[in-house]
């Protein structure tokens, strides 16, 4: 859980690239883990998962990553409740389970939390997921690949 913040002083120095930190709120899924690859458009220290406990290094930026369901939806919300006031507000990016829309239940949560949040995008339901035998493998596909470049023009506000 995030709520600590690293000065530049005691990053690690392979943490110098890193601009996504990743907080997994609940389990981790293929879409989940294929998060850092969409993320790092070919430079791969540019996003990777927190450890648990570990504290978020400055000048990154948080991103929370959960399921489209009402669980995932409950574990962002859970995770709020303990996000120190003095972090960066961090962006939320739900990765779609299925090729349906999320429940009412859990959009109606995430939008609540909107204040607190620097922003939410969807990663969209990507059958090829299914098929690949390591994330890394599924970059090869054009609707991921289409999926990773939206993905980062919401991250970075473009």
């Amino acid at each position: 859980m995030a709520t600590d913040l690293v000065s530049p002083e005691t990053e690690r120095p392979q943490e110098s690239e890193l601009r996504y930190a990743l907080v997994a709120a609940h389990g981790c899924t293929v879409a989940m883990s294929v998060l850092p690859y969409l993320l790092a458009d070919g430079d791969p220290g540019v996003a990777r998962f927190l450890a648990s406990g570990e504290p978020l290094p400055m000048g990154v930026r948080p991103v929370i990553v959960a399921d489209t369901t009402v669980y995932g939806s409950v574990c962002v919300e859970r995770l709020m409740r303990f996000w120190a006031a003095n972090l960066p507000r961090p962006w939320v990016v739900l990765a779609a389970d299925a090729p349906i829309p999320p429940p009412p239940a859990a959009r109606f949560r995430i939008r609540a939390l909107g204040a607190r949040l620097a922003g939410t995008t969807t990663l969209p339901y990507l059958p090829v997921l299914r098929t690949v035998e390591d994330p890394a493998e599924a970059l090869e596909h054009k609707a991921v690949q289409a999926a990773a470049a939206r993905l980062r023009r919401h991250l970075e506000g473009n």
